[in-house]
């Protein structure tokens, strides 16, 4: 079977992000090594949120894969190629790659029964568990098949998602869309490389600068 290498880069954005932050996602995007087929930047003029603004923008996906992106992110340019080189390798639906930021850069994850940064760490039934139990540890800036999401339903609004009591994710739509590929058999790959710029600012709606997330400081127990 013939491996298809296309894809699309969606990137959601909202009132009240820098405008420069936008220019710079989108550059990073059209200047790949592998260039995309196509670049999707969906601007939520009514605050609808991060859920309706992705799905929305899936509509318009016509390539075999799909990589997310953040406004006020960037890619660094081998992103693409290194994530359609795993995915072609591994087989899997969903690869995530690791990132730099300028903040506070602690995720969590489980690995031989150990509290471990995520970065390296294969995943597979431990991190599995972990990731359903204690939350996630997977930013949206990840690569997938297209119509895996699409079949899921994709992003799932917030108030629509249940997660078990303990799990500090909440039902963000990204972690909500994990859950909803997994459940339906979707292969997970990691990339133990980073390949994009994860900016923490006082506009985030995720990490906190200056101090670790709640979900941090509940992993590591500090």
């Amino acid at each position: 079977m013939v491996f298809r290498r296309d894809v699309s880069v969606v990137i959601p954005t909202h009132p009240g992000r820098d405008p420069a932050m936008l220019q710079e996602a989108v550059h990073s995007a059209t200047t790949q090594d592998e260039p995309p087929e196509a670049v999707i930047a969906l601007f939520d003029r009514e605050r609808r949120g991060a859920a309706w603004t992705r799905n929305e923008a899936l509509r318009s996906v016509r390539t075999h894969w799909v990589a997310f992106l953040d406004s006020d992110d960037w890619l660094y340019a081998h992103h693409l190629r290194v994530l359609l080189d795993a995915a072609q390798e591994s087989g899997a639906d969903l690869v995530y790659p690791y990132f730099d930021t300028d903040g506070p850069n602690v995720l969590a994850t489980s690995q031989y029964g150990k509290v471990v940064s995520p970065e390296g760490v294969p995943f597979g039934p431990e991190q599995e568990r972990w990731l359903r139990a204690r939350g996630g540890f997977i930013p949206v800036t990840h690569l997938c098949r297209a119509d895996r999401i699409k079949k899921a339903g994709g992003f799932p609004a917030q108030g629509k998602f249940k997660v078990p009591e303990g799990n500090v994710s909440g039902d963000c739509e990204d972690y909500g869309l994990l859950i909803r590929l997994l459940d339906r058999g979707a292969r997970f790959h990691h990339v133990a490389e980073r390949t994009w710029f994860y900016r923490q600012h006082a506009g985030n709606t995720g990490g906190r600068r200056g101090g670790r997330t709640e979900f941090e400081r509940q992993a590591y127990g500090q």
